[in-house]
């Protein structure tokens, strides 16, 4: 008798709690399903797959659009992999499977339905979760293609945000082009998102290949038939990395100083949800509100982010679980501040899908909603470039600014432990996210499109729309707002914890100068600081930041920042030489929170001193933070562009990951 199967094929929905894929593969109304086969393909286009034996690629190298660096590096490909894995796991121990290939998700795909019907089978459907981004969309359309020549439907299901788009009180394409009117539309809805689906109660059986019949077809059979597992895989999605910075700290496994210490998948996605919301008389969330903007642990924030991204947890279980919390111990703000965060996600996603390719355009959504204010910041002189000629490694000279930012070495400590957190872990806190991002592009004028991707790369979650709205090019409707990084340094990390944690050679400053350095004589400053180690002088400094050198009034610890005023551009410094640039600038307003989403729904905890943070790593309190590359950049394509003028700034500040 041919069995009737349908086929769920899995992108970023790696979990089996509220996956619509597999509530609806086993609903009464498919009674005539007799199997179900789970696919995932690592496709070629998004993970390096060149280091796979005998891999024969079909397209390019997965490097990014305009910077050429590695789409996903070796932090992301670590989480992703483990979260496929366990994936795997999870459904064996419910009597399923998870088939696992390599290449291009459409063709795998359709090769796979046509053996299924050689051998006598019967597919009924392919279902899918629906993606906001115009690439994936476009991958969707050739696969409902080379499905359409075999006869066999393609099922999409709309999963991703928090809001369903049918209970959207305007059609998305209406969607308010500024977050505060989108949110308190929202906000009236009589629920904010539909209750999630259970994990299917029996899962119906994998078809497995008939005596006989080969296994089904793709890279990834003789893997499968030679029972490799996940560190094979994971060894040779990491080999073309070798000669990055990030697969040097990622070889070493998890940094022990990382705030984000977890393992890809949604076990360990469940376990952090179980901890934060219900752990704890009362649990970590409802101290949220007060912790979020910490730097060190694990505990300051939700760090949900990366797994939201992957599809590891779903927002509908995490509100699930907030309301739960709230049944116990009533509504309040740091629950509210959950929700606020979780709907700027939601929002940068319908965002996505309203203006779709200029999310990677230099102008970015502007074009669309203000096309002359983006035509004038896209002719040649508003940005800078990058000179991809010069190649990324670990010292002090580079002339370039934008080198400097990703080398961690701006000679602004703050800037420069977050990059360093960044390269070295994978993660980086909300209020990291948004001071380098606004460094770069505000203080540095460099094309935000470098940012988005370098965070692309190096990020475990990332969101390219976040940049945009730090730029000035997307949906912020206040365009000036800029941070000011020694301010925040005084204010989220007083005594330097975190700085000294990421950035050991600054280790012997006095807390009086741990955001400013340069202000120390040129004799001290070589006395407490190694030689060769760390800048003598910022890339740039901003006058602005002079009337923080010296601390007035109590840390922010928490607190939000109000109406931070900076004037740039200020006295460019670069290079040895000391040359200097005075352009124009004006004064811009900007605030630490710059309506940027929460901690990403990723942060947690303090710790105290720099030594202390493995011994302290799981103590968690707003108190403890006060005690507390060269081949990536030579195969760089061209520069970004004609370097653009120095004047003007941007707006907004980086979200990466949202609540996310």
């Amino acid at each position: 008798m041919a069995r009737n199967i349908i086929l769920t094929l899995h992108r970023n929905d790696l979990r089996l709690t509220d996956n619509a894929l597999f509530h609806c593969a086993h609903e009464r109304e498919q009674d005539d399903v007799t199997h179900v086969l789970p696919l995932f393909v690592f496709d070629e286009r998004f993970i390096e797959l060149s280091g796979l034996p005998g891999y024969e690629r079909e397209g390019p190298e997965a490097r990014t659009r305009l910077c050429k660096f590695w789409r996903t590096g070796a932090f992301r490909a670590r989480f992703l992999t483990e979260g496929v894995f366990d994936m795997r796991n999870s459904l064996r121990q419910r009597g399923s499977e998870l088939l696992i290939r390599y290449g291009l998700m459409e063709k795998v795909t359709a090769d796979i339905v046509k053996a299924m019907r050689a051998n006598g089978d019967k597919v009924k459907a392919v279902y899918l979760q629906e993606e906001f981004y115009s690439e994936e969309k476009a991958i969707e359309r050739k696969l409902r293609k080379a499905l359409k020549e075999v006869g066999v439907p393609l099922v999409i299901y709309d999963q991703v945000p928090l809001i369903h788009p049918s209970d959207l009180p305007f059609a998305p394409a209406a969607m308010p082009d500024v977050f505060t009117p989108f949110r308190k539309r929202i906000e009236n809805l009589p629920h904010l998102g539909r209750a999630p689906h259970p994990i299917p109660p029996n899962f119906k059986p994998f078809p497995r290949p008939p005596d006989g019949a080969d296994l089904y077809p793709g890279y990834g059979a003789q893997i499968e038939a030679d029972h490799r597992g996940l560190d094979f895989v994971l060894q040779c999605l990491l080999r073309p990395l070798q000669d990055t910075f990030q697969l040097r700290a990622g070889s070493e496994g998890r940094n022990q100083r990382s705030a984000f210490p977890y393992a890809g998948g949604e076990t360990a996605a469940l376990q952090r949800v179980e901890w934060y919301f219900k752990q704890g008389g009362p649990p970590p969330v409802s101290r949220y509100k007060e912790t979020r903007n910490g730097l060190l642990g694990h505990a300051y924030s939700t760090k949900l982010s990366p797994f939201l991204c992957l599809g590891m947890v779903s927002p509908r279980t995490i509100i699930s679980a907030l309301e739960e919390y709230e049944e116990k111990y009533g509504s309040q703000q740091n629950a509210y501040w959950v929700r606020f965060e979780l709907l700027w996600r939601d929002y940068f996603l319908f965002a996505a899908r309203k203006f779709g390719s200029k999310l990677f355009t230099l102008g970015g959504f502007e074009e669309v909603t203000d096309p002359k204010q983006a035509h004038v910041k896209m002719q040649p002189g508003w940005w800078k470039s990058w000179n991809q000629d010069e190649p990324l490694k670990d010292d002090v000279n580079s002339e370039q600014a934008a080198v400097r930012w990703m080398q961690g070495k701006t000679g602004v400590p703050f800037v420069d432990a977050n990059m360093a957190e960044l390269r070295e872990s994978g993660f980086m806190s909300n209020r990291g996210r948004q001071n380098v991002a606004s460094f770069l592009t505000k203080d540095c004028q460099i094309d935000w499109r470098l940012g988005a991707e370098f965070f692309e790369s190096h990020l475990i979650d990332y969101e390219f729309g976040n940049w945009q709205y730090v730029s000035g090019v997307g949906n912020d409707a206040r365009a000036s707002r800029q941070f000011n990084p020694v301010k925040q340094g005084n204010d989220y990390d007083p005594h330097g914890d975190y700085i000294r944690t990421w950035l050991p050679q600054l280790s012997s400053l006095p807390n009086s100068r741990i955001q400013c350095p340069w202000t120390l004589p040129p004799t001290e400053f070589a006395r407490l600081v190694p030689e060769g180690t760390y800048p003598c002088k910022p890339v740039i400094e901003q006058p602005g930041w002079k009337a923080h050198y010296v601390r007035k009034g109590p840390s922010k610890q928490g607190v939000p920042n109000r109406n931070e005023r900076v004037r740039n551009p200020g006295r460019l410094i670069v290079g040895k030489s000391g040359r200097s640039i005075e352009p124009s600038g004006s004064d811009s307003d900007h605030s630490a929170e710059s309506g940027s989403t929460d901690d990403g729904l990723q942060g947690a905890g303090a710790t105290a001193a720099a030594k202390a943070v493995q011994k302290q790593f799981n103590h968690v309190s707003v108190q403890t933070v006060r005690e507390g590359r060269q081949r990536e950049t030579r195969v760089a394509g061209q520069a970004l562009g004609e370097a653009k003028k120095n004047g003007t700034q941007g707006k907004g500040v980086t979200k990466e990951n949202v609540l996310y």
